[in-house]
């Protein structure tokens, strides 16, 4: 049945919010998602989400899984799990804590780690260098889990965002438009001021997530009349209750940043498509003489946009969870994420909101696939 709803869209797309550790949510979305035949033809992604997109766009559906998890098992703490039979939120809290403050300072086998020396100490140096950790090594890493041939052959699209650090711009690494190499990569998820700047074609580029963690506005950029499925998979929640506590301060603080916003822009945008669907809907239904109006032309050019399905999934965390959870690699919570994630995609799969017949004059469905938002009196 999700092979045959699958095939219903023309395009089927995967749009991956950054998050650190958290991206392993992500992993397990994208898992069940694929396994039940919705095979991406474009990735887009900022920072982690950059770096799981390639993973995908960069190696054959057979083998798209495997290395997923490969390199989320390669870059995680080890550390002993927390024993099943204890459900102690305290104990939970402290092995979070200690997970995350092994990251800080010894940072994550095969992704980054710590400099010998503390950036604040140079008086002069360049953003390629100034930062608490070295991701050098993750250049490796993504060679051993990602094939950038098959990434260029352009079989996957993929859109990674990142930042021109000295003009402020979002830019995109589009494989349609150059080749992507491991820098690419690399810039989307160069986070200041932990980790530095990368250079490419002699500019410096940031991470995306420093000037929109979900790259939901390039989905409106295109002028395709097709029916397209995304799903965009959030790792932080703008929703959520009020803190009681100095690090549920700093946590709510943090998702309320990288959250980028989402209902307003997709507000903004659903707007703009739905009008430019409109257009389209009126053309089609308008006499051949107006159609040929030079007048109307322009116009009706603006119309040449297709259907877009939006479904969101995002984490939604324990009670557990503290501020340093985008930061907290311990293998255990790494497979919690994916599993959580493969949860709640299977969980939509028993029912897709998508398979239901929506009237034609609407250009923007959006399936909001969580739980009720917090209320403000809810502590």
């Amino acid at each position: 049945m999700a092979k045959d709803l699958a095939s219903s869209f023309d395009r089927i797309i995967y749009l991956f919010q950054g998050g650190g550790a958290l991206g392993a949510y992500q992993v397990g979305v994208f898992k069940a998602l694929h396994e039940n035949g919705y095979l991406p033809d474009w990735m887009i992604g900022t920072s982690i989400g950059a770096i799981n997109s390639a993973i995908v766009a960069g190696n054959k559906p057979e083998k798209r899984i495997e290395k997923l998890e490969g390199f989320w098992n390669s870059i995680s703490t080890k550390l002993p799990a927390m024993p099943d039979t204890l459900n102690n939120i305290v104990m939970e809290r402290w092995h979070h804590f200690v997970s995350a403050q092994m990251t800080a300072w010894f940072g994550q086998p095969g992704f980054f780690r710590p400099r010998w020396w503390n950036p604040w100490w140079s008086l002069q140096s360049t953003v390629d260098k100034l930062s608490y950790y070295d991701t050098s090594e993750l250049r490796e890493t993504l060679l051993r889990y990602v094939d950038f041939d098959l990434i260029n052959q352009k079989k996957v699209r993929l859109s990674i965002g990142s930042v021109r650090v000295a003009t402020g711009e979002l830019v995109y690494f589009d494989n349609t438009k150059i080749e992507i190499t491991p820098e690419h990569v690399m810039a989307s998820g160069a986070l200041p001021p932990g980790f530095p700047a990368v250079c490419i074609d002699n500019a410096m580029y940031w991470d995306g997530g420093v000037h929109s963690n979900t790259q939901v506005n390039l989905l409106f950029k295109e002028d395709e009349p097709i029916r397209s499925l995304c799903f965009m998979v959030h790792l932080f929640d703008s929703y959520g209750t009020r803190p009681i506590t100095m690090d549920g301060i700093y946590k709510r603080q943090k998702d309320i940043s990288y959250s980028s916003h989402h209902h307003q822009f997709i507000t903004a945008y659903g707007m703009v498509q739905n009008l430019r669907h409109a257009i389209r809907v009126l053309s089609e239904n308008m006499p051949e003489e107006k159609l040929n109006s030079a007048e109307l032309k322009e116009l009706i050019e603006l119309g040449h946009s297709g259907v877009i399905h939006l479904a969101r999934f995002h984490y939604k965390g324990k009670l557990s969870d503290l501020s340093s959870k985008d930061y907290e690699f311990s293998l255990s919570s790494v497979m919690e994420h994916i599993k959580n994630g493969c949860e709640d995609a299977a969980r939509t799969l028993r029912k897709p909101p998508w398979e239901e017949v929506l009237p034609e004059d609407i250009g923007l469905v959006v399936y909001e696939l969580s739980d009720d938002p917090a209320t403000d009196h809810q502590i």
